[in-house]
């Protein structure tokens, strides 16, 4: 079953906008490519992509499947396109949010006391602001949008490690982070599927733990 999205009251620091308007062509065209895109969102938000066809898409949108294979060569060309219009404003609220040094095992913090991990604390409150980001994200099963995210921070975790512990063998560090980036992906997706039952607050606080519980490994 589709997952539908969930009303939320959305935090305007984290609010995504999910249709780029195109940077080529003549303002028809590019009237035309946003609408095609407003239509797979909307399409998305009732069932998953794989049972999105073209003629489904540009009936809703009305416009001819000629139009569509002037822009787009297939239904995923044009998911790929908005997810990295969508992988683009995550990385923007990342980097306003996380200082560029942060990578995933960075700890702060709270008020509170509490520890929590800044990219972990954005992520969630990103989806959670975005109703129909998580829509999105489960009613497309091969979608990569999540797994980019937590990827592009490989780079700055492994020097960061290396820094602290440079007898570690990169290898190690290779498997903790496929390890962790696997687990937080499948934590957040689990947390879609439940229809976010659970506040935002305690699923961060649940990731951080669960990072930083393996993050021991190191240390030991």
């Amino acid at each position: 079953m589709a997952k539908k999205a969930k009303n939320s009251h959305a935090d305007p620091d984290f609010i995504i906008s999910f249709v780029a308007s195109p940077e080529k062509g003549d303002r028809r065209s590019r009237r035309t490519d946003m609408l095609l895109q407003e239509s797979l969102v909307d399409l998305l938000q009732k069932k998953n992509l794989r049972d999105i066809t073209v003629s489904e898409l540009t009936d809703y949108a009305d416009l001819s499947r000629t139009t569509f294979y002037l822009h787009y060569d297939n239904i995923d060309q044009l998911y790929n396109q908005l997810e990295e219009n969508l992988y683009r404003q995550f990385v923007k609220i990342l980097s306003v949010s996380t200082d560029n040094s942060h990578p995933i095992q960075h700890v702060v913090a709270t008020a509170d006391g509490k520890p929590t991990i800044p990219i972990i604390a954005s992520v969630c409150r990103t989806i959670e602001g975005n109703p129909l980001l998580a829509a999105t994200i489960i009613n497309n099963p091969n979608g990569q949008l999540l797994q980019r995210i937590y990827t592009a921070g490989y780079d700055s975790l492994i020097e960061n490690v290396l820094d602290v512990y440079p007898d570690i063998a990169k290898y190690k560090i290779d498997y903790y982070y496929a390890f962790i980036v696997h687990g937080i992906v499948g934590m957040i997706e689990t947390w879609l599927l439940r229809n976010q039952e659970e506040d935002v607050e305690e699923i961060i606080e649940l990731l951080t733990d669960y990072t930083l519980m393996h993050l021991q490994y190191f240390v030991e």
